[in-house]
């Protein structure tokens, strides 16, 4: 019986491929890998950006509907300097956003805070009321 080139490189090639996945796995087990070290704090750079955002956003509209004078508006940048200093040191959000809105509360006229306190909350409490 003759054996024909073609099938002699056929079963070659058959062999090499049942071959090769053993002795990748041979290699895959001697191969130690370093395991990875876990980040400390998983860092959000957007939400400090957001919060900024949405605290120059509620401060012009503020601004605008209660007519704020120079004086108010200056005195409302050093609360959110503030408020941000508290955050960062780890104050809850809650926490800060009650504080700085009594803060904003005190420092309007008895007119202003009537039309302060018919806009919804700062923060997530201000979302959902607006969703309300």
């Amino acid at each position: 019986m003759k054996t024909s080139p073609k099938l002699i490189l056929s079963l070659l090639a058959l062999g090499l491929c049942a071959f090769a996945p053993a002795s990748r796995a041979a290699d895959q087990s001697t191969v130690e890998v370093a395991p990875k070290a876990a980040p400390e704090k998983p860092q959000r750079p957007r939400a400090g950006k957001q919060v900024k955002k949405a605290a120059e956003a509620r401060d012009k509209m503020l601004a605008e509907k209660l007519k704020l004078t120079a004086e108010q508006q200056e005195k409302l940048a050093v609360i959110r300097k503030d408020q941000a200093e508290q955050l960062k040191s780890g104050t809850k959000p809650g926490e800060v956003l009650k504080t700085g809105h009594d803060q904003v509360r005190a420092l309007l006229t008895p007119e202003q805070q009537k039309e302060f306190d018919a806009l919804p909350p700062e923060g997530r409490a201000g979302k959902k009321a607006k969703k309300s």
